[in-house]
C-alpha cells in the first residue's frame, strides 16, 4: 500500500548508489527503475528526457546544472542530441515513510505524486559532484552521512517546486519586501538578522518562512548571493585586488570571502577574475545582458543598428584591439573585416532560448559555475513569481502587449519565443484562445488590441514612460472594454529597448512580484 503524502508524518530517504552517464554526440541511453527513485544531475551539455510508465508518458529538454526526478517503476529515455558529450549523474535512493497511529513497519510512498518531468536546480550541486563520484558501495559512514544530506538537499529543492507555498498574511509580505529592498541597498553594511525578524511583528521563525517562500532563499543565504554577485563585476577583469572587492561587498576577512566564493561559484576569486579578463568587444545588446549576470562589462559595446554605418564602429574596435569580439548574425564582408581584428564568436541569439544561450556564453570563459549559480536563483524568483501570479490572475486569460507609444502597439502571442518563455511559460499567466495563434502583431491602435477577445491585459512599458501615460491607457482600455464585466490592467515596468536575455528577464521578473504585490490582494 502507498500511503498519500498528507497522511505520512515522517519521511525518510535512503542513498543508494551513484551512476556515470556518458552520452556521444546523437547517443541514447535508457534508465530503468524499480520500487527506487533517482536524481538525474547533467554536468555537461543539455538532453531530451523522456519518462514512461505503461499509460503515462512525459518529456522535456534538460540542461546543463538541473538536476530531473525518475520516479520508481519508470523507464527513462535519455538523448544527447548535440554535438559534444554529454555527462551526467544518475543517483539512486528510496523513499519510506511512517504513518500517523499505525504500529505499522515504514512503508514506501512516491516523493511526487503528479506524473511528469520535473526538472530543478540546487546551486551547489556542483560541489556534491565528487563526493557522490567517491561512492564505491563501501558503506564508510562519513561519506555515507555525506551523501545522505545532499540527498535530502536536493529533495527539498524539488519539493519547493511541487509544493504549493501556504498564504502569508499581506503585511508580513510587505515587511520581507522591505527587507529584501533594504538587503539589495545595504549589502555591504553589517546586519543583524535577528533584530529585523523580531521588528517584522512576527516569530522570528514566521518571519524566516516567509522570507524563504518569498524570495527562495533564508536572509542570510539571500544576503550571501547579493554580496557575492556584487563582488563578480569588481574582480571581473581585475578590476579590484580579492581584498578590496572582499571590504567593498562587506566582508572585512578576505579569507572567508574566498572560502565563500568558492563554495557557492565553484571557483575562487582570483581564477575568476583570470578567466574574465579577455579585453572584450561585444556587438549586441542583447548579449551585453547575457554578460552581466556573469559579472563581465565589455571593454566595447555597441548597440543596435550600427551594421548600417559600419564605418565609425569599426575603427572603434581597431583602436581598442580586443582579443575576442562577441556579435550578432553580421553581413559577410563586415565578419571577414572583423576576423583579420580578432577572434569573432558569432551567437545566432534569435534561434535559441536564453538560459541555453547563457550557458553557451558562460563556457567561452569556463563560467559554467557561475551561470548555473544565476539560473538556480532565476528559477526561484519565478516560483515565487508565480505564486504571485497565481494569487492575483488565477486562471483569468490575460492579454500581454508591448506599449511603445499611444499609436504603437506589439501583442505578443504563444508564437513568439520572446516573451511566451516567460510569461505564458514559466509565469504561467494564461493566454486568451485568440493569442495562441498569434506570434508578434503590430497595431496602431488601442482599439485593434482591444478587438482580441480578452478583458484582461497586462502592459510592458519602459521606465521612462510616465504614470499618467499608463493611466492613460488604463482608462482608455477600459473604456473600450465596457460591455465587458470584470477587467484587469496590469502595467510592467522594463529597461529600454525591451531585449531578449537573462538581465531583462530577471528584472521583468521583479517587476511583476512589485506590481502584483502594489495590487494587493
Amino acid at each position: 500500500m502507498r500511503y498519500k503524502p498528507d497522511s505520512i508524518r515522517h519521511y525518510y530517504l535512503e542513498y543508494m548508489a551513484t551512476e556515470e552517464c556518458k552520452l556521444q554526440a546523437e547517443q541514447s541511453q535508457v534508465i530503468v527503475t524499480g520500487d527506487e527513485h533517482a536524481f538525474g544531475f547533467v554536468l555537461q551539455e543539455k538532453c531530451n528526457v523522456s519518462l514512461q510508465t505503461n499509460s503515462m508518458r512525459s518529456s522535456g529538454k534538460v540542461l546543463c546544472g538541473e538536476t530531473f526526478l525518475i520516479p520508481p517503476d519508470c523507464r527513462c529515455a535519455i538523448d544527447n542530441s548535440s554535438a559534444s558529450t554529454a555527462f551526467m549523474l544518475i543517483i539512486r535512493f528510496q523513499c519510506s515513510a511512517s504513518v500517523p497511529a499505525s504500529s505499522s513497519p515504514l512503508q514506501p510512498f512516491r516523493l511526487v505524486e503528479d506524473f511528469r518531468l520535473y526538472t530543478f536546480r540546487t546551486p551547489q550541486a556542483r560541489s556534491w559532484v565528487q563526493d557522490f563520484l567517491g561512492d564505491i558501495g563501501s558503506r564508510e559512514p562519513a561519506l555515507f552521512y555525506q551523501l545522505q544530506s545532499h540527498l535530502y538537499a536536493m529533495a527539498a529543492a524539488l519539493m519547493m517546486i511541487v509544493q504549493k507555498p501556504r498564504e502569508m498574511e499581506k503585511s508580513l509580505v510587505e515587511y520581507v519586501e522591505q527587507t529584501r529592498h533594504y538587503i539589495m541597498q545595504h549589502y555591504s553594511e553589517p546586519m543583524d538578522i535577528e533584530d529585523i525578524a523580531r521588528l517584522s511583528g512576527a516569530s522570528p521563525s514566521r518571519f524566516y518562512q516567509a522570507f524563504r517562500r518569498q524570495t527562495g532563499l533564508s536572509p542570510h543565504k539571500f544576503i550571501t548571493k547579493r554580496r557575492l554577485d556584487a563582488s563578480l563585476t569588481l574582480l571581473a577583469g581585475s578590476k579590484s585586488s580579492v581584498i578590496e572587492a572582499a571590504h567593498s561587498v562587506g566582508y572585512p576577512d578576505e579569507y572567508y570571502f574566498s572560502r565563500m566564493f568558492k563554495k557557492h561559484l565553484g571557483l575562487t576569486p582570483t581564477e575568476f577574475a583570470a578567466r574574465t579578463k579577455k579585453r572584450l568587444a561585444c556587438l549586441s545588446p542583447v548579449l551585453r545582458g547575457d554578460l552581466s549576470v556573469l559579472g563581465i562589462t565589455p571593454e566595447l559595446s555597441l548597440e543596435r543598428g550600427w551594421v548600417e554605418q559600419p564605418e565609425i564602429p569599426l575603427k572603434q574596435i581597431r583602436q581598442m584591439e580586443p582579443e575576442l569580439i562577441l556579435a550578432p548574425p553580421i553581413p559577410n564582408d563586415i565578419h571577414q573585416e572583423l576576423i583579420q581584428i580578432a577572434p569573432v564568436i558569432v551567437i545566432p541569439w534569435k534561434k535559441y532560448p536564453w538560459k541555453e544561450r547563457l550557458l553557451d556564453i558562460s563556457q567561452l570563459f569556463d563560467l559554467q559555475g557561475i551561470a548555473e549559480h544565476w539560473l538556480s536563483y532565476f528559477d526561484m524568483k519565478v516560483e515565487n513569481a508565480r505564486l504571485h501570479v497565481r494569487q492575483h490572475l488565477g486562471d483569468d486569460p490575460v492579454l500581454l502587449v508591448h506599449a511603445a507609444d499611444e499609436h504603437r502597439f506589439r501583442v505578443f502571442g504563444m508564437q513568439m519565443k520572446k516573451m511566451k518563455d516567460l510569461f505564458y511559460d514559466d509565469l504561467q499567466v494564461q493566454p486568451p484562445e485568440p493569442a495562441r495563434e498569434i506570434g508578434a502583431l503590430d497595431v496602431t491602435s488601442l482599439s485593434d488590441v482591444a478587438a482580441i477577445d480578452c478583458d484582461n491585459i497586462l502592459f510592458l512599458v519602459g521606465h521612462a514612460k510616465s504614470e499618467d501615460f499608463c493611466d492613460h491607457l488604463a482608462l482608455r482600455w477600459r473604456q473600450l472594454r465596457r460591455s465587458r464585466g470584470k477587467k484587469r490592467c496590469l502595467f510592467i515596468r522594463h529597461e529600454d529597448p525591451l531585449l531578449y536575455n537573462a538581465a531583462a528577464h530577471e528584472g521583468l521578473v521583479d517587476q511583476t512580484v512589485n506590481h502584483l504585490m502594489s495590487k494587493g490582494s
